[in-house]
């Protein structure tokens, strides 16, 4: 998501912190234009958090963190809630998931231990103690159980807020690349002591293939495989389901400020509108159903393997339901009775008995906690976890599985659920409950949806081009290294390259006509192209919003010109492992300061995706614009919290304006007064083109 600002990191002197919110940076200008510097004491978080996660399946190889593995810090009071320090203990004493074994956040256990060193890093009243911990942690616990509680850590400490981590798919590149890679890797290391520390990169390369052509290329599913395994989708679905981790919630933290369930919903609705495009752009047909009788047609081989050589567990084709686990399998479809039941008698029951009412808008926050399953829902315990159970049958792992029964498959990981078509199936299901519960709701009226005075009198949008460009991780994170030779591990650097879609940057100009001056906002939306209106009332869950924005109107005629390097939701490349660390350390040491743009922010959509990829003659699509009134939102946008270095998860002032998601297109339309002056729809063609040809005028 694109922020206003920069972010400048210089040194500092402050070395030490308490728990609680931290600001790393004093106000400055340069050429006029306000932008924040970090002090020293942030670039000491800094550059642990590179050190700790780097190479992470190894011994920790830095000297000044070996002191600390041996013990965590035990002195009660250095923990605001002790109690909750001592259930870890208790749960590690009595033994958890052990290093070098397969983890999964959606095997029960393995969830409840780590929350558990969640909160024990959480706890932690200091820095001093939260690192001396965090090393501990890093040297005797499971590697993936490890990560996924740091970064919940990182993302959610108040004292953290700012903190940059590695890319994920740079932390752990097996679960973005095919052990083919890997495999390629390794013998070329084998028979090159110096492959990995060419100062030409291009030597330094591993084959990487899209796996999806031999995954699921019987059902024409592979044509997608660039973007249903692109690095940057992957991790953009990661990282939201981190920040908003089910598990996770309460009012500490606030979650639910940020209208969680709504943002739930409205994600995954998201994420299959694009998702279709990207297949109708392929010549592919609809989202294939889902239902709990058939089998299901698409099997999927990620061809991925774990850390230690083991494969991802597949999926037959055709796979049936009932011999696996009919017990489990009922036990879900009556969870979603449950919520279907809900949404149609109007309220739901909470833990106490009381009703709260869906009929009103604003509740399809609850129902998105219901759907989720997260620790904000008004009653999970009778409306049950239907994610997570759907998950647990769909992968054929175990929820309450004992270590040695768990065999995790893509679905089982937030890093890889995206690859398999039965992740788009299961989710385009699970959305029958948002347009349930929206269909109760009458459609808006005339006076919701115009904008009296104000007219869209015409838009024009420049020509769209896709293509494909080689793009390349540093995956030396997930190979060996000896620390004991002659080279650092930071000159030390293997690339995966992989083709990626990315789109010619394009600009639009809307021309507005108003009698009033004052606040308004803009949504732009991207969907298939109709041939009459009354298709949106079928098409609208189709249509994906890629940008909104606050203009101030004046009286008379409007000019707006908008280029897609300042659309809201998007975000940039993120700099490589060992290139960021090396900028961190320069900085360290004084030698030059460090520059941190929000491209190396981790909640926004990848601005390389923001157009399906297109045909040669043209794909048709169908731009809507609307401009509606300010209505502002419970809590001013970035009042609580700084926009310029964090994301503001929990801070409940993310939000532009107090308008639904979606919004107009998230109700039944009433076609006799949708058509408002404030609307505009405007056809264009996407055309994919070769690389080579991107920089030639058309």
């Amino acid at each position: 998501m694109q922020r206003p600002g920069c972010w400048l990191v210089v040194l500092g002197t402050v070395l030490s912190f308490c728990h609680g919110t931290y600001v790393p940076i004093t106000q400055a200008k340069v050429d006029g234009l306000p932008v924040k510097y970090a002090d020293k004491e942030f670039l000491v978080k800094q550059k642990f958090f590179f050190e700790i996660l780097r190479h992470l399946h190894q011994p920790i190889a830095f000297e000044e963190y070996l002191p600390y593995t041996s013990r965590w810090v035990t002195d009660p009071s250095k923990y605001t809630n002790y109690t909750e320090v001592a259930e870890f203990i208790q749960t590690y004493e009595q033994g958890v998931l052990k290093k070098g074994q397969i983890f999964t956040i959606y095997n029960y256990w393995y969830a409840k231990e780590t929350v558990q060193l969640y909160r024990f890093f959480e706890n932690a009243i200091d820095w001093d103690t939260y690192y001396k911990n965090v090393v501990w942690a890093r040297a005797n616990l499971n590697e993936g159980m490890f990560l996924s509680a740091l970064t919940l850590s990182v993302l959610h400490r108040k004292d953290l807020q700012g903190i940059v981590l590695p890319a994920i798919y740079e932390i752990h590149p097996h679960l973005f690349f095919d052990g083919d890679m890997f495999q390629d890797a390794t013998n070329k290391r084998a028979l090159d002591p110096n492959y990995g520390f060419y100062a030409n990169k291009r030597n330094n390369l591993a084959l990487a293939n899209y796996t999806a052509w031999f995954a699921t290329q019987f059902y024409g599913e592979g044509s997608l495989s660039y973007f249903t395994e692109d690095v940057g989708l992957n991790s953009y679905y990661y990282y939201f389901m981190m920040d908003y981790a089910p598990f996770l919630g309460g009012d500490k933290l606030g979650l639910k400020n940020d209208r969680r369930g709504e943002l739930y919903l409205y994600m995954y609705q998201q994420l299959l509108a694009r998702y279709y495009l990207e297949r109708s752009s392929n010549g592919l047909g609809p989202i294939q159903e889902l239902t709990w009788e058939a089998p299901i047609s698409t099997g999927y081989y990620s061809m991925l393997r774990y850390w230690n050589g083991v494969p991802f567990r597949s999926r037959e084709a055709n796979f049936l339901w009932r011999p696996y686990d009919p017990i489990k399998l009922n036990g879900l479809k009556a969870y979603e009775e449950r919520v279907r039941q809900a949404i149609d008698l109007g309220y739901v029951v909470t833990r106490d008995g009381q009703r709260i009412s869906l009929r009103q808008p604003e509740a399809i926050d609850i129902v998105g906690n219901l759907v989720s399953g997260s620790v904000d829902s008004v009653n999970v315990d009778y409306y049950k976890m239907i994610e997570t159970s759907a998950r647990m049958i769909l992968a054929q792992g175990d929820y309450y599985g004992s270590p040695s029964e768990v065999w995790p498959g893509v679905l089982m990981h937030y890093e890889t659920s995206m690859r398999d078509p039965v992740f788009y199936q299961f989710y385009q299901r699970l959305l029958g409950f948002y347009s349930d519960f929206k269909s109760y709701l009458p459609p808006y009226t005339v006076d919701e949806l115009q904008f009296k005075g104000v007219e869209i009198k015409g838009v024009s949008v420049e020509k769209l081009f896709t293509y494909f460009e080689p793009f390349d991780v540093d995956i030396s994170n997930g190979l060996g290294f000896n620390y004991g030779g002659e080279h650092s591990t930071w000159n030390f650097s293997v690339y995966a390259r992989k083709q990626r879609l990315n789109h010619k940057p394009f600009s639009y100009v809307l021309n507005i006509s108003s009698q009033y001056a004052g606040k308004g906002v803009v949504r732009m939306y991207m969907g298939p192209k109709m041939h009459s209106l009354s298709q949106l009332q079928y098409m609208k869950k189709l249509f994906v919003e890629m940008d909104q924005y606050m203009v101030d109107l004046v009286v008379g005629d409007n000019q707006i010109k908008r280029n897609t390097r300042d659309f809201y939701y998007d975000i940039r490349d993120r700099t490589t492992y060992s290139e960021l660390y090396m900028r961190i350390m320069k900085a360290y040491k004084g030698e030059e300061p460090f520059v941190l743009d929000m491209s190396e922010v981790h909640c926004g959509w990848p601005d390389r995706l923001l157009l399906p990829k297109g045909q040669p003659n043209g794909y048709p699509l169908s731009f809507f614009f609307i401009i509606t009134p300010y209505y502002p939102p419970n809590v001013p946008q970035f009042s609580t919290f700084d926009a310029t270095y964090t994301c503001g998860t929990g801070s409940g002032s993310k939000y532009i304006d107090a308008l639904p998601f979606g919004f107009p297109f998230d109700r039944e339309i009433n076609f006799s007064n949708f058509a408002t002056k404030n609307m505009h729809f405007t056809d264009v063609l996407v055309y994919h083109v070769d690389g080579n040809q991107t920089n030639e005028s058309h």
